[in-house]
């Protein structure tokens, strides 16, 4: 496969050739006309299923441009990979079909969290056993990943709208709480009066954290215009959330407030998934 801005001119080239305007190609496509745009200007290097979506909407044969020898270079499959999951470079199509799997991430990442806290009330009254070590690390796993792809529908939806501060947040807040994660699976493997550190670790990440929230609750304020009244809510108990939280004194309103925050977030996705689906995003 060429590289750019080669790859680029071609599919311009054959663009211009069958007389599409870069509005009729997204027609056929669902390619955005922005990614359109800068795939044809060299500006970016798109995934190969792009290349390929638009290459089908354009009547051309994939296997002319995707042969059996093709090789790609393992460090920048791996950057490829990355780039995948935090949706940069992505298409219209992938920043959709991100919403799904972030508002059932979603219930989720708010179940395990009840259950979590069960778990460590358990482990504080009866200690720590093989079975229960096992489990606690399970559920930090799976709290990772559902956080993850909950986040990513944020994201997914700061791209479509344009909505600068909403990425930010997004990012930041996947950083954080992966890292926070990860070192609480580290202090549960090595160490048995895991609770109590990381009650200590989490006391210092308090205001920082609140500080994070207020960032990604003004994100999702700025999009009411897009998605109505219920990313105004939204955004509001995000923040409110964010200030309880790092004042440290009123943390524990923060703590009650969090439930609803989660709700909420999850309906304003869900609704931006059903909108994505007839068309109306």
């Amino acid at each position: 496969m060429m590289e750019q801005p080669m790859l680029g001119g071609k599919l311009l080239a054959l663009r211009t050739e069958k007389g599409m305007t870069q509005h009729e190609l997204r027609e056929i496509s669902h390619v955005s006309v922005r990614t359109i745009q800068r795939i044809e200007s060299g500006a970016v290097t798109p995934r190969a299923s792009t290349i390929k979506i638009l290459l089908e909407a354009l009547g051309e044969d994939t296997n002319d441009w995707f042969g059996p020898t093709h090789v790609i270079v393992k460090n920048h499959l791996s950057i490829k990979t990355i780039k995948d999951m935090l949706l940069i470079d992505s298409s219209e199509i992938e920043q959709k079909n991100a919403l799904t799997p972030a508002w059932i991430s979603g219930i989720i990442y708010l179940l395990i969290g009840i259950i979590e806290i069960g778990l460590n009330v358990h482990i504080s009254d009866h200690g720590m056993s093989v079975s229960l070590l096992t489990i606690s690390i399970l559920i930090k796993v799976i709290t990772i990943v559902a956080f993850f792809l909950f986040t990513r529908g944020f994201l997914s939806l700061s791209i479509l709208f344009e909505n600068q501060l909403l990425r930010i947040g997004s990012y930041i807040s996947i950083a954080s709480i992966t890292s926070i994660y990860l070192a609480e699976i580290i202090i549960v493997a090595l160490s048995q009066d895991h609770l109590e550190i990381i009650d200590t670790l989490n006391a210092f990440a308090v205001v920082p954290f609140g500080a994070i929230s207020i960032i990604f609750g003004l994100g999702i304020m700025r999009l009411q215009d897009g998605m109505g009244r219920i990313a105004k809510v939204a955004g509001r108990l995000e923040v409110a959330f964010g200030i309880a939280y790092m004042t440290l004194i009123f943390s524990f309103i923060g703590l009650v407030l969090l439930p609803a925050v989660l709700v909420v977030e999850i309906v304003l996705l869900s609704k931006a998934d059903q909108l994505s689906r007839s068309g109306q995003i």
